[in-house]
């Protein structure tokens, strides 16, 4: 039984999500748990291990590996986190060194986003073949890519970060610590900056449905459509995943933010057959792209 699972880990700044998947990649067990306490311990990272201990404890047979999925940049050899600006305590650590001495099994680690991608890629039946990107708008803004069935990590481990594109003349800061990164004008952080100040006292929840076509939320889709066709144009993807919890709102207009990506992509190509698609809403999503890379790397 205990080659026959992976524990998969969605480590966000909300909440974690785990679970045992099976090499059919379905997913047993699943919990989820707050993961906001854990920025107040005195060792994240130790109290983080506490969670996997209890849950383990509680399975009917150990997993042959865990797979945890993080909001930070990772090193090139994808054990040390290099930052985690939505997971205090993590920078500068060996999480899988820590974890595995913790835990007394094998751990791998990945940013959350290439999980999320990995989960949409099979979840939408294509091979994972050629360049398939990911965006996705949440808290902050995760972006990961694929070529040829391989993450695309870059030399530091710092790839895929678009979202820290310059606007120009913008001044905004960023919680990486340059200015004007184009993040902060279209992740979740800045969509509840622009509630509070041009819609105040309503709600987030329905917001786009509630104010269709106002001028700050066209701005807005606009910006996180700069994103996308700005990678869109140096990589010419063979498929487009979008996703995170912006994307789901209610009244999010899907087709708008297609339309602006295709608007700003290079013609002919690839802007004449660009698949753009949007990813699952699946709580279990990252849970099980974890294992997919896990029984990848297995």
């Amino acid at each position: 039984m205990k080659d026959g699972y992976i524990l998969g880990l969605d480590v966000g700044g909300t909440h974690i999500r785990m679970g045992m998947v099976d090499r059919a990649l379905r997913a047993h067990g699943v919990e989820v748990t707050s993961s906001r306490s854990l920025f107040h311990e005195p060792d994240p990272l130790a109290a983080l291990a506490q969670v996997i201990r209890g849950y383990l404890e509680a399975a009917p047979c150990r997993p042959a590996l865990v797979c945890a999925g993080l909001p930070a940049v990772l090193d090139a050899e994808r054990r040390r986190v290099q930052s985690a600006t939505n997971f205090p305590g993590l920078a500068g650590r060996d999480v899988v060194e820590t974890l595995e001495r913790l835990l007394d099994m094998p751990v791998r680690i990945e940013h959350d986003a290439y999980y999320l991608l990995a989960y949409d890629i099979m979840a939408s039946g294509l091979a994972n073949e050629g360049v398939m990107l990911g965006f996705y708008f949440g808290t902050g803004m995760g972006n990961a890519m694929y070529i040829d069935g391989k993450p695309y990590t870059g030399r530091n481990g710092a790839a895929c970060e678009i979202g820290h594109m310059p606007v120009p003349l913008g001044r905004r800061p960023c919680s990486c610590g340059n200015v004007g990164c184009i993040e902060m004008y279209c992740c979740g952080k800045a969509f509840e900056e622009l509630a509070r100040t041009s819609f105040p006292g309503e709600p987030l929840s329905g917001l786009f449905a509630r104010h269709a076509g106002h001028p700050k939320l066209v701005e807005f889709v606009r910006m996180m459509a700069a994103v996308i066709a700005a990678e869109v144009n140096i990589m010419d993807p063979r498929a487009v995943f979008i996703g995170g919890g912006l994307v789901h709102m209610e009244g999010f207009p899907r087709q708008t933010l297609v339309q602006y990506v295709l608007d700003n992509t290079r013609k002919p190509y690839p802007a004449a057959n660009l698949d753009c698609r949007f990813s699952s809403s699946d709580p279990q999503s990252g849970i099980i792209g974890a294992a997919i890379e896990g029984w990848r790397l297995l």
